[in-house]
């Protein structure tokens, strides 16, 4: 009887043993998206890489074996926006394309944080408004959810406007980036001079042209001013006037050209000498 007494205490002490030492696989799970940490990339096309972190605790980085990240309605990832919905794509530290299978992107745990980058593309300035795609991040231990959270993911394209000097004018005007410049040789009555310009934007806009000396003025007698008109967009103005526009259209993203002609006073009788405006021409986009 002794001896089976004794075997039976030691059984139940390793048990116990067992017990104590084991970890729960269990922890929370953070999924956030700083929108400070944005990134947009201007070229052919616009680039947006929002970026997506997961931070696990210990002792999820010691039992779990894998981070899943799907949409939480698609197969793919997908953008709801303010004209039609964009295809992102998910990506790594690196900004390496990562691929999916089944509608689910599948990484090893390595470390308490994943960083992630969802990269949204337009061929152009995305469409005013917002676009918002819904993520869910889970944690797998043996192919089974163990943790999950679900995350709303928001980019907001702000209105934008982009001028640019269209091709036929570049050989008269010079300048970039907003800032142009015009010779306009020797002055003689009732001359004329026609450029062009393109505006591209995601949203609706109001135009104002003015002219800062209501004319052109002398560079020394700046009391003596040569008057012009401005035509511009089917309407002609004084070279003492304001003109404003506005342009109205659907969300969306619209390329429009816009001609400019100049047409000079009377010049006889003025003071020689050296005449010069600035001419400006602001875009507001609403």
């Amino acid at each position: 009887m002794t001896n089976n007494l004794y075997l039976l205490i030691l059984c139940s002490c390793v048990i116990f043993a067992s017990n104590v030492l084991a970890k729960p696989c269990s922890g929370n799970l953070l999924v956030t998206s700083n929108p400070s940490e944005i990134k947009v990339e201007n070229s052919n096309r616009v680039s947006v890489y929002l970026p997506l972190k997961i931070q696990l605790p210990d002792n999820l980085v010691d039992c779990a074996d894998e981070v899943w990240v799907e949409d939480v309605n698609y197969y793919s990832l997908v953008f709801f926006g303010p004209t039609e919905d964009k295809y992102a794509k998910l990506l790594d530290a690196q900004f390496n394309t990562l691929s999916a299978q089944n509608g689910i992107f599948s990484m090893p745990i390595q470390n308490r944080t994943t960083q992630l980058w969802v990269r949204l593309r337009h061929y152009s300035l995305f469409p005013t408004g917002n676009y918002t795609g819904s993520l869910k991040v889970s944690v797998i231990r043996k192919k089974k959810i163990i943790e999950e959270q679900y995350l709303d993911l928001t980019y907001y394209s702000e209105p934008q406007i982009a001028i640019s000097l269209d091709n036929s004018s570049q050989s008269r005007v010079s300048g970039s980036n907003g800032l142009y410049h015009i010779d306009l040789g020797e002055l003689k009555s009732n001359m004329r001079f026609y450029w062009g310009i393109n505006i591209l934007s995601n949203s609706s806009y109001d135009i104002v042209l003015d002219s800062e000396y209501n004319g052109l003025r002398h560079e020394i007698d700046t009391k003596t001013l040569l008057d012009y008109t401005i035509g511009f967009d089917n309407a002609k103005i004084s070279s003492s006037d304001r003109l404003m526009r506005s342009y109205n259209f659907n969300p969306g993203v619209r390329s429009k050209w816009y001609g400019f002609e100049f047409i000079l006073g009377n010049t006889e009788l003025m003071p020689a000498g050296n005449y010069q405006d600035n001419l400006s021409l602001t875009v507001y986009p609403r």
